[in-house]
């Protein structure tokens, strides 16, 4: 059963810059979209790169290995078609990042 985690402090998230987190045992990138937050797997399914190490472009976060790229709404490759990341839901709550993994 899915649970609600504390992952951050929500000062510590930057506009569209990704951010790595370990939240119950899982890797996540994590980041801030205007008033939103985006929680996504962070292992790419190409060659297992680092999603929090890669940069956001048109509303998809790239992957730095190879250049694959997610697009944040729904963590679906746009590069390689039926690839994806899982997005996990994600929220503010007063000043922290909870998410529901």
């Amino acid at each position: 059963m899915a649970e609600w985690h504390a992952a951050c402090a929500g000062d510590e998230l930057d506009e569209g810059r990704p951010a790595f987190r370990e939240v119950a045992g899982l890797r996540l990138a994590l980041l801030r979209c205007g008033e939103g937050i985006v929680a996504l797997s962070d292992r790419c399914p190409h060659a297992g790169g680092s999603l929090a190490a890669g940069w956001m472009e048109g509303g998809e976060l790239v992957c730095p290995l190879h250049r694959w790229r997610f697009r944040v709404s729904d963590g679906r490759c746009t590069t390689i078609r039926g690839q994806s990341v899982h997005r996990f839901p994600a929220e503010r709550r007063g000043d922290e990042v909870w998410v529901l993994v």
